[in-house]
């Protein structure tokens, strides 16, 4: 499964919640809509918060606090062509107003009834873990939630 001189994908992503709502960004490529935790790819020489920082301000027009890890999963396709590393962390937003960003593929970033979540097509899968983290209060510290990728998964290049 491992191809030579391939890495995988680094991306950060915030957990942001309003009420009982929480930010989410809405992707269309090839056909497919899903939803996911607002964020995006961390650049080389960049660190994990400065590439979060970035990315909700690219994404959702929005400054934000980084606050401390929640949890990390891989996406792995099943073939093996794609890896990606994602870590989610805790945010809250400090200045700006949620729009959406200039990105092709970004469709909608918008606050979400948490009671919404679990009938949305969210990439990666995390919807219970999110779910049962948001009910909780992610108690226990950051987790590993192992490989997610389904079979209808569609995930940005």
């Amino acid at each position: 499964m491992t191809q030579t001189g391939r890495n995988p994908r680094v991306r950060v992503a915030a957990i942001i919640r309003h009420g009982d709502s929480i930010l989410l960004a809405r992707h269309e490529k090839d056909g497919a809509s899903y939803w996911l935790l607002p964020g995006g790819g961390v650049e080389f020489g960049e660190s994990l918060e400065e590439a979060l920082i970035r990315e909700l301000r690219e994404e959702a027009s929005v400054a934000i606090r980084v606050g401390t890890l929640a949890f990390v999963n891989d996406t792995i396709a099943p073939g093996g062509e794609r890896h990606i590393v994602n870590l989610a962390f805790h945010a809250e937003i400090t200045g700006g107003e949620v729009l959406v960003g200039p990105d092709d593929r970004l469709v909608e970033v918008r606050f979400v009834p948490i009671e919404e979540v679990n009938a949305m097509p969210l990439r990666p899968d995390i919807r219970e873990e999110l779910l049962r983290g948001l009910s909780e209060g992610f108690s226990g510290g950051p987790a590993y939630l192992g490989r997610r990728w389904g079979r209808d998964d569609a995930w940005p290049r």
